[in-house]
């Protein structure tokens, strides 16, 4: 039993729309390895830019190949900033609650993939990740394109630096799913 929210970047990318979907197919490669079930594993979505949006929760779907469909529907905002922070701020607000599905007694595990540093609130990201971790949620954070900022922000918002992942090209995230789908199917190991 694990909870597991997806937070994906859909600012502005220089490859666009192309981009949006490597990111998209990267998530469904991880979900390919999970077993998702009403009692089991169960994913939540948010998406953001400028601003955060909650595209489902957990309660929404409980199979596999519907949440892979409804995620591949995700639409690319392409807004000119990242609000990291907006959306950090939804999954602790909106996603982790018991109100809105999350179960209190799995692991809750959030995987952040983004390809910049924010724009949007950037002071606020880390304070906000630190009050995730203490609420006991689980960030695996996943750069593309990586910057030395960039590096830096993922290194202190994870849950652990060791898990924290890295590639130089969208094309790179299809072979670092394994690695970020056994850390999820791993996470009870770490409360």
């Amino acid at each position: 039993m694990i909870d597991v929210a997806f937070v994906l970047d859909s600012s502005s990318k220089s490859q666009g729309q192309a981009a949006w979907s490597q990111m998209l197919s990267f998530v469904n490669l991880i979900i390919d390895r999970l077993k998702i079930s009403q009692y089991g594993l169960r994913v939540a979505f948010v998406n953001y830019g400028d601003t955060a949006n909650v595209e489902f929760s957990f309660s929404t779907y409980n199979d596999r190949e519907s949440t892979k469909q409804r995620i591949l529907s995700i639409h690319y905002l392409g807004t000119g900033g990242s609000n990291l922070a907006a959306a950090l701020d939804a999954l602790r607000n909106q996603v982790f609650l018991t109100s809105a599905g999350a179960r209190s007694l799995a692991p809750w595990v959030a995987v952040i993939v983004t390809d910049r540093s924010p724009t949007i609130r950037t002071q606020d990201t880390v304070s906000i990740a630190s009050q995730l971790r203490a609420d006991g949620i689980q960030i695996i954070p996943v750069g593309v394109f990586l910057s030395g900022q960039l590096n830096n922000i993922l290194n202190q918002i994870a849950y652990e630096q060791t898990r924290v992942t890295t590639v130089n090209t969208y094309s790179q995230l299809t072979g670092v799913a394994g690695q970020v789908a056994s850390w999820i199917c791993t996470s009870y190991l770490s409360e």
